[in-house]
């Protein structure tokens, strides 16, 4: 996997600088607009809210008892209502101003993908695909950014997606973060679902582990399933199609997932293999394709660089799952009872909790 076959290169840097540089500026006149605005419709929308007040408290005595607590009551709620909805409309224009610029953007940054378009808070149409087991016993979604295109033909959809479980005392987060679903070069007569193990720790007993496991897994009816790799020591495994799963690990799917152990410390990713669809989620706080407020400059290296290397790697995720895999050697043929977890390095420690995304440094691999 090579992330920074799909950065932008030179030329559309200095074009992108440029876009940059005009949004700067749109960006100061729209901040004008808002500052002209705000105080013009707010201070409308407060005096007619008055008159009306005043109109009912001036005719109180002469209205039903009932009647005058409805309006009292019913206009202050339809006051606080009204006045958040006129702050939004003040604010518009530079709402309307940032999504213009990141929808101008996301096209000039990576031209080589095909129809590249981009949506916000609608449900992606691959989240009623999502194998239920990646997915867990939610009641509750929010979705943020997506990205829909195709790239070498393929197409994938990239979103921010929440899933929680709420009740009337409290929320769970299930899951939040970042999902990618593609197309796989070979469709799969069946569904693979992985999820890493959670770090061993004296807080999370091994009880916990299985129940956490359980509740991934769902009630899909997937038996446990080996690679026979070293990712047996890091993934949970289970498919419907145990013997056909196993090929799978020989391709691009092998390398992703040990993609996904080095450099996503935080969380337990999760993946699946569905049919001739490959499903990956990425935990994480982190706004993926977020621009800094309207009253700050936005910089292409301090603010669109970090969104471009997100972008590239998981292209390169969507590129290695198209992969075939590389023919084996006499040399590298091992006979199955022979493999051992117990040859697995120890996973990479990092240094902080959350190692970012798609920082460039990706292992390369055979393409």
């Amino acid at each position: 996997m090579n992330a920074d076959e799909y950065l932008p290169n030179a030329e559309t840097i200095a074009a992108i600088e440029k876009d940059v540089a005009n949004y700067n500026e749109r960006r100061r006149h729209a901040q004008g607009e808002i500052g002209r605005r705000v105080p013009m419709l707010l201070g409308s929308y407060v005096l007619a809210c008055a008159v009306a007040f005043y109109f009912i408290i001036a005719n109180f005595s002469s209205m039903p008892e009932k009647v005058a607590l409805i309006l009292l009551i019913g206009g202050g709620i339809a006051a606080i209502v009204g006045g958040v909805g006129v702050h939004r409309f003040a604010h518009r224009v530079g709402v309307d101003t940032q999504q213009g610029f990141r929808d101008h953007i996301l096209p000039v940054m990576f031209g080589f993908v095909n129809g590249l378009r981009y949506s916000n808070g609608y449900e992606p149409g691959s989240f009623r695909r999502l194998p239920a087991a990646l997915k867990g016993d939610y009641n509750h979604t929010e979705f943020g950014d997506i990205i829909t295109g195709r790239l070498d033909g393929k197409h994938f959809e990239i979103c921010e997606m929440t899933l929680s479980r709420r009740n009337k005392s409290s929320t769970i987060v299930l899951f939040k973060g970042v999902v990618l679903c593609c197309g796989v070069r070979d469709s799969f007569p069946g569904t693979l679902v992985a999820v890493r193990k959670p770090e061993p720790s004296l807080m999370q007993p091994f009880n916990d582990l299985m129940r956490s496991l359980s509740a991934f897994f769902g009630g899909d009816r997937l038996e446990t399933v080996f690679s026979r790799t070293p990712l047996d020591q890091f993934y949970e495994f289970r498919s419907d199609r145990r013997e056909e799963a196993r090929a799978l690990f020989a391709g691009g799917l092998g390398d992703v997932l040990g993609w996904v152990n080095e450099r996503w410390r935080r969380g337990s990713p999760r993946l699946a293999v569905r049919q001739a669809e490959f499903f990956l989620m990425l935990p994480s706080d982190k706004d993926f394709f977020e621009l800094p407020p309207l009253d700050r400059q936005v910089d292409y290296k301090a603010h669109l660089e970090p969104m471009a290397r997100d972008f590239a790697s998981l292209l390169a995720i969507v590129a290695e799952v198209q992969r075939r895999p590389a023919p084996a050697s006499a040399s590298d043929e091992k006979p199955a009872e022979q493999a051992s977890v117990a040859d697995a390095p120890p996973p990479p420690v990092s240094e902080e909790p959350f190692v970012p995304l798609l920082d460039g440094n990706v292992p390369p691999g055979k393409r």
